[in-house]
């Protein structure tokens, strides 16, 4: 019997949040036929069919949330709250060029600045959870201890990011375990989800591919969402999994911040001061979010070449201006001044500062691609809410040219949501084809469950900084110098790599460094500190721009009456997964050691 008799998932979005299920049945249904379960109504929206609902939380003056999803944002704000939206865009790192500037008073379409986003996150995700929970197990027939959970993740996100993920998760309720509770990067997962898809191009041929069963076969895939964007190459390998052409590379590109530069550039400019537009936001919450939903859907149906101006009435712009704000305001816009109309070249600059970002994304992983199969033309796979944009999906096309061409699937809004139950799905009938018949019956039952991820890229250079005899290169470069209780001397500053910048590891691979002992005899702990650089195999752990990403800690406290060169630790470094996870092994005995990867913050 399977361990995870469900398998769900939750996109968790900077825009908007959903999730979808899946019985696991043991005779491995075909995937492009499995019955996916998600929600399309929820309360307080007017999409028809949306498997999603907002990010979005009304909390009191204490914090308490009042509403969340939808209703947060269409409810009326009792004095004192305040409205957190796109939290999830907080755990960036705080250098990040798509941070709003120290001390800006300008009004954002999301709440990417929090100073502390984890606890509310955590509120966030209980609530979806609970939902989620109470429809699964509805009918009596499944426990929540059955369910195995995805949450998908941006692909560029650190491994401080998703520590504070899991963190959030465990907080909301969700199991701890990895087992239980898979992180999965979103492009990845929309990737599976091509692989299960009749897919239709963007383009004027209209006949029905199937891209993904011929061993070799390159693609790309542009995960535009509401925060992030994500872009990633792939191929197709003989056993029908995926793997990764070389490290994803992303930014902050996503269609919310197509709505910060409206709310900068268009409103700023329309409403003459800064204390107005403050004064919209506050004193008139309800048109300003009616404002910024008639904004976006004119966004979403813009396409490139358009020349038709679009007017967006804002109820109460009389009473909110004044007579020389609203002259103003006339005389920006040629003689309109009851409505905010942006120009046709206005709309393209807006969408622009998204999209052009993206496109150099895309041209980088094309080449990828192209250079990976000796030629020939890739796919290109837009799949996200931001990719139903034909603006975006136009742009893109007439940008690849004759280099690939341009597919978005079918609910592409489904994409990364729908391939995290195919990959949580995937991974609980190969651990029970395991657990029944071995490595064989588990090869067997992962060709039934349908295609998966195999093996992904390295982010950066990873390495721990380690003393190493001292020799002549080391004084050269003037290194410091230590000297054990022994007279020995040291270099503390080397670099022990354990895996390179791109390289492609399997999903769940370890590596493992041997031997390794303290340099004093008296310390019962040996702390070894870890380091991520973009430089493929650097002498010494600062010679490029490194990141430190954490500390390993291991007691040694049960083994100081041996000599010191005989407290040997093996250290394991498991890549390949959304986390890098680490474990120790003390030699003597082969007593596995406690040891915690303590990760730096800003990483």
């Amino acid at each position: 019997m399977a361990r995870f008799r469900v398998a769900a998932a939750i996109d968790f979005g900077t825009h908007a949040s959903g999730y979808a299920w899946s019985a696991v049945t043991r005779d491995g249904a075909d995937p492009r036929r499995r019955d996916i379960v998600d929600r399309e109504q929820w309360p307080g929206t007017t999409e028809k069919r949306y498997p999603k609902t907002r990010s979005a939380l009304l909390l009191d003056g204490s914090d308490t949330v009042l509403a969340w999803g939808y209703p947060a944002v269409r409810a009326e704000r009792p004095p004192g709250s305040r409205l957190v939206t796109g939290m999830k865009m907080s755990l960036r790192p705080s250098d990040d060029p798509s941070r709003p500037a120290p001390g800006s008073r300008v009004p954002r379409a999301l709440s990417d600045d929090l100073s502390r986003p984890v606890p509310l996150i955590a509120a966030y995700l209980a609530r979806l959870r609970e939902v989620a929970v109470a429809e699964i197990t509805a009918g009596g027939r499944y426990r929540e201890s059955d369910i195995r959970w995805c949450l998908t993740v941006p692909a560029i996100w650190s491994q401080a990011a998703l520590g504070a993920m899991r963190e959030a998760a465990g907080t909301a309720g969700f199991p701890s375990g990895h087992d239980a509770l898979l992180l999965e990067p979103e492009p990845d997962m929309a990737a599976l989800y091509c692989a299960v898809q009749e897919l239709t191009p963007t383009g004027p041929v209209r006949a029905l591919l199937s891209a993904f069963r011929r061993p070799g076969r390159r693609f790309v895939v542009a995960d535009c969402g509401g925060g992030t964007v994500d872009v990633v190459a792939y191929e197709v390998l003989g056993d029908g999994s995926l793997a990764q052409l070389g490290r994803p590379s992303g930014g902050a590109f996503g269609a919310t911040y197509t709505t910060n530069r409206f709310i900068q550039d268009v409103l700023g400019s329309r409403f003459l001061d800064q204390t107005n537009l403050e004064r919209l936001t506050r004193h008139h919450w309800a048109e300003f979010q009616e404002l910024l939903g008639d904004w976006e859907t004119h966004r979403n149906t813009f396409t490139v070449g358009s020349r038709e101006s679009v007017a967006l009435r804002v109820d109460g712009l009389h009473g909110l201006l004044s007579p020389e704000d609203l002259r103003h305001l006339g005389e920006v816009q040629g003689g309109k001044g009851d409505r905010i109309v942006v120009r046709p070249k206005e709309m393209a600059g807006l969408l622009e500062s998204a999209v052009g970002g993206i496109l150099p994304l895309v041209d980088e992983h094309v080449a990828r691609a192209v250079e990976a199969a000796g030629g020939g033309r890739p796919d290109v796979y837009l799949v996200g809410g931001f990719s139903k944009s034909p603006y975006l999906r136009e742009r893109v096309r007439a940008h690849v040219g004759q280099r690939g061409r341009v597919f978005t699937p079918d609910r592409p809004e489904r994409a990364v949501l729908h391939g995290a139950v195919h990959r949580c799905y995937a991974s609980a009938v190969r651990e029970d084809g395991e657990q029944g018949a071995g490595a064989a019956g588990s090869a067997v039952a992962a060709r039934r469950a349908g295609p998966d991820i195999s093996e992904r890229c390295a982010l950066y250079t990873y390495g721990a900084r380690v003393s190493e005899p001292y020799d002549d290169e080391d004084g050269a470069q003037d290194r410091p110098l230590e000297t054990n209780d022994e007279g020995r001397h040291f270099c503390p500053d080397r670099f022990l790599r354990f895996v390179a910048i791109g390289q492609r590891v399997g999903v769940g691979h370890e590596v493992a460094h041997r031997n390794v002992v303290p340099i004093r005899a008296d310390l019962p702990l040996m702390t070894v500190e870890f380091y991520a650089t973009h430089a493929p195999d650097p002498r010494y752990y600062d010679t490029a721009p490194a990141k430190r990403i954490g500390h390993l800690t291991v007691d040694l406290s049960t083994c100081m009456h041996l000599p010191r060169e005989d407290r040997e630790v093996d250290i394991h470094l498991t890549f390949g997964r959304a986390e890098i996870t680490v474990r120790a092994v003390n030699r003597h005995g082969g007593k596995a050691a406690d040891a915690t990867l303590d990760l730096d913050p800003e990483f």
